[in-house]
């Protein structure tokens, strides 16, 4: 299978969008497409594309052939793809190498934020993880 700009342009754009949602498919599409621009900082977990469904497993897998193929950073085939990956790194921290050692955060299950009920929608940043939901395995 050989992948062209505008194929790969699809797929990324298609992974962005799942990993804009924060959901589990989001967390595998954030995985694809950081590690496809950055893959000495982000790295694919591959057991984990096992959590798409085939669409965006599809998707996933052109992303990967399309990095091969056209030689192109993810960022450059999207429209203010730098800033949208600004954002996917921001929003996406936790799955940077430097992070991915540690484990989600028991007093904030991994979201950075505490909140008084689950209903709440604002939260007050996690003073046991300064907000990042993630924390060492041995201060767990």
């Amino acid at each position: 299978m050989t992948v062209n700009r505008e194929e790969y342009a699809k797929a990324v754009a298609q992974m962005v969008e799942l990993a804009q949602g924060g959901t589990g498919g989001g967390r595998v599409a954030a995985q694809v497409v950081l590690s496809a621009y950055n893959g000495w900082d982000y790295q694919l977990d591959v057991a984990d594309m096992g959590n798409l469904d085939r669409a965006n497993h599809a998707a996933a897998m052109q992303v990967i052939q399309g990095r091969y193929d056209t030689g192109c950073e993810p960022h450059s085939v999207l429209e203010n793809g730098e800033r949208v990956f600004q954002g996917l790194r921001k929003q996406w921290s936790n799955l940077h190498v430097y992070e991915r050692g540690k484990k989600d955060c028991p007093t904030c299950d991994g979201r950075g934020l505490v909140f008084k009920n689950y209903d709440d929608e604002d939260g007050t940043p996690c003073t046991r993880c300064d907000g990042k939901g993630r924390v060492c395995r041995c201060n767990a």
